[in-house]
């Protein structure tokens, strides 16, 4: 959305001649950081849960919290009616506190990603779906003159059909009464996914609860490669539907009929947790097996980083090594140890087991790692591992203790958020996904990664202060009752409802041999996929169907249509037509979906605040 409205200040005269592909790549950087840390203060996640903690329950909180992880209960519920000042010396110790834990997973992410950069975005060529469609919008931002014909190119044609798709949706959505014309108000939710109902024809088959119906999704998807588009409904179709099926004929799943959408896939003892397959388990090991392998079939690639960092290379072999790299590897490993440890200090200080912090961090590290491949290769990831880490069952807590205690409290938090969406737990996933998503867009503009670097690296001291200050700010003065969309703070106890669900995520006992079965054929997979060239069957599409992108949010049939969609354009015209027609209408579709997003937003804050 920023790209396109920097793009349109010289069509108006303003910094005509000023901004090239590097600015830009800056602005695209700093904007996508930005996103990501306006939702990092969701209530029900990051620093929110421990400030709605001391609102409801001020007196087990005091076992649990530190007293510098949020304000006292009486400075903490002045939020619920506002009309105050913020009193910040009483709220500065836990800013400053979640500002450095926050500051300090960016730089840990940053430094980790930097370690893979070269061999991702340079030797494995990973295409990142995201930045293709965004490259397309800068390269046309950037332009220094805008000509009819390419005005009237395949990629505004696209921006057309996003915009036409669109403005519909957002009209149905400010206004009740106008025309639900792709029935998005029925069996349909917000996110787009269509969802089975009781009644419907369809119900008979237990595996299909959610089909994804937003055409936004097709067009991300359109830029994975084919064989994983075609992995993610194949084995999807093989796993959850069939399987699941001939599960149910034998007595599995009972009930399961009568339930509807994402009932099917969390509600007792179904597709997500019950036996015989336990999904979520099986799902959490192919996520964790993703990881090993990236790390084990790179094992080469990082054994040169570590010689190069030990100075164990000649001078020349060095120079070659990091010559496009934005620090030595000396110096990228040295800020990823020194970051490490002190989260672990500041675990430590909050009344963590080093145990417990270890497990954390490496959690963090390795599950992010496969989410981010997953989503650099099909623009889709596995969606967070829902309410706890299977590491720290395996190895820790198998079971919640019935005494519990400050450790396994916050352990529970601590591998829940921050390994779930993006966006949530304190932005660490949006650290991921960003610093790579910045490599691979100055890759693309040749921008310097040392400048990417450093423009990562200074977003991500601000922006977490900033959205700090401001949201503090605004929940003081006017008062979270009054906003939207943040109950959470005063509505809910998330840090003690998640050590409640510990028994049951990824599933309840046993489990263990489901996340080793999830391991093991994302293994064979990923073995006979690169030991064998006809293999039609790889890794990234197997952990997406089984997982959390696909069961409740349906993004199978975006792969399905992706995939047919893509094979056409490949059989027509080869890759010719498909770099020069199916790539810009692709990216401007989701441009022009996008800037309808950015006029709906403007409305729906005025008829909030101004209702009419």
């Amino acid at each position: 959305m920023v790209l396109l409205l920097v793009g349109l200040l010289p069509r108006f005269g303003i910094l005509r001649g000023r901004i090239n592909y590097e600015h830009l790549t800056y602005i695209y950087i700093v904007s996508l950081l930005s996103s990501y840390y306006l939702a990092w203060l969701s209530p029900c996640s990051s620093w929110g849960v421990f400030f709605g903690a001391r609102i409801q329950n001020p007196d087990i909180m005091e076992q649990y919290v530190a007293w510098f992880m949020a304000p006292s209960p009486e400075v903490a519920k002045g939020i619920l009616a506002g009309g105050i000042s913020p009193p910040w010396m009483d709220l500065l110790p836990s800013m400053l506190f979640w500002w450095m834990y926050t500051f300090l997973n960016a730089v840990m992410v940053l430094s980790w990603v930097t370690v893979f950069r070269r061999d991702w975005i340079e030797v494995e060529k990973v295409p990142f779906p995201h930045v293709i469609a965004a490259y397309e919008l800068l390269s046309r931002a950037g332009a220094k003159e805008i000509h009819w014909k390419r005005a009237l190119s395949v990629f505004a044609m696209g921006m057309v059909l996003g915009i036409v798709f669109q403005v519909p949706i957002m009209m149905s959505d400010l206004f009740p009464w106008f025309p639900d014309i792709y029935g998005w108000r029925t069996n349909t939710c917000t996110s787009g996914q269509w969802y089975v109902t009781p009644d419907s024809p369809l119900s008979s088959i237990v595996g299909l609860a959610t089909a994804q119906k937003d055409p936004l999704a097709v067009a991300i998807a359109y830029f994975a490669p084919l064989n994983v588009l075609f992995n993610i409904w194949f084995w999807y179709f093989i796993c959850v539907v069939i399987l699941s099926q001939v599960a149910f004929s034998m007595g599995y799943y009972s009930g399961i009929i009568e339930a509807s959408g994402c009932g099917r896939i969390w509600c007792n003892e179904y597709l997500a947790y019950g036996e015989p397959f336990k999904w979520q388990a099986v799902s959490s090991g192919a996520a964790f097996g993703l990881a090993l392998l990236i790390i084990f079939h790179s094992r080469r690639y990082l054994l040169g980083t570590i010689k190069a960092a030990l100075g164990m290379l000649s001078p020349e072999e060095k120079s070659q090594l990091e010559k496009n790299e934005p620090l030595t590897y000396k110096a990228t490993y040295s800020v990823f140890a020194a970051s490490f440890v002190l989260l672990v200090a500041m675990y430590l200080v909050m009344g963590l087991s080093l145990a417990s912090a270890l497990i954390i961090q490496v959690s963090i590290l390795l599950f992010w790692l496969a989410f981010a491949r997953q989503v650099g290769i099909a623009g889709f990831f596995y969606m967070g591992e829902h309410k706890t880490n299977p590491l720290a069952r395996l190895l820790l807590y198998p079971m919640a203790p019935e005494q519990l205690n400050r450790d396994f409290v916050l352990l529970a938090y601590f591998t829940n958020i921050p390994i779930n969406s993006p966006e949530n737990g304190f932005q660490v996933g949006g650290n991921f996904f960003s610093s790579f998503y910045a490599y691979q867009m100055a890759n693309l503009t040749r921008t310097s990664n040392r400048n990417v670097f450093l423009t990562v690296l200074a977003a991500s001291v601000v922006l977490p202060i900033a959205a700090l200050f401001g949201f503090y700010y605004t929940i003081y003065t006017l008062g979270i009752t009054k906003i939207s969309g943040n109950w959470a703070v005063y509505g809910c106890n998330k840090l003690l409802s998640d050590t409640e669900a510990w028994n049951l995520a990824p599933a309840a006992e046993p489990w263990a041999s489901h996340f080793f079965i999830g391991i093991l054929i994302t293994a064979v997979l990923s073995l006979l996929h690169a030991r064998f060239v006809w293999f039609p069957f790889e890794p990234i599409g197997f952990t997406l169907a089984i997982s959390k992108a696909v069961l409740p949010w349906g993004i199978w049939s975006s792969a399905l249509v992706a995939w047919i969609l893509k094979t056409i354009t490949l059989r027509v015209g080869g890759s010719r037509l498909y770099e020069n027609v199916g790539t810009p209408l692709a990216s401007g579709f989701i441009a022009g979906y996008m800037s309808v997003l950015i006029v709906g937003t403007i409305i729906a804050h005025i008829k909030f605040w101004f209702p009419f």
